[in-house]
């Protein structure tokens, strides 16, 4: 079994956002479908921005695009129709030209994980070229970081 990556103790800005399973979300079994839980990623990366005070319509009209390069997951429990599932995210790693979010999915307040993952994303310019980490990005989506 993989193992699950917690957040740092004090090193990282954790968001929390919560998603309430709809029945759109669930599979003929009654389990939400493993696809959208990259669309649960996306939603709590958007929270954490938000969290931070910044959007990702913002860093966009700043002139920065940040796609999606890698991601993953790792099931453990699955979640069914009208679960309240809470998302922690944080950023765990940024180098020049891209960096990761990790996420940790529970069940409303119950303190075992059911679904982690991962998403690492490029840093480009309009023309979708490859370009550093502006210092003002870096300051908003890892805070605590030099």
């Amino acid at each position: 079994m993989p193992k699950i990556i917690y957040p740092p103790s004090n090193e990282s800005f954790i968001s929390t956002s919560w998603y309430r399973v709809l029945y759109v979300d669930t599979d003929n079994m009654g389990i939400v479908n493993n696809s959208h839980y990259f669309r649960f990623f996306e939603q709590a990366r958007n929270e954490h921005l938000r969290q931070l005070k910044m959007t990702y319509a913002e860093v966009e009209r700043r002139g920065i695009r940040t796609p999606l390069t890698e991601t993953g997951a790792h099931f453990y429990a699955s979640f069914h129709y009208d679960d309240l599932i809470r998302i922690e995210c944080w950023v765990s790693q940024i180098k020049r030209a891209s960096f990761r979010f990790e996420y940790l999915l529970y069940l409303d307040e119950n303190p075992e994980v059911r679904v982690s993952g991962y998403t690492v994303h490029a840093t480009l310019e309009e023309d979708l070229k490859v370009v550093k980490i502006p210092d003002w990005l870096r300051e908003v989506i890892c805070p605590s970081r030099p």
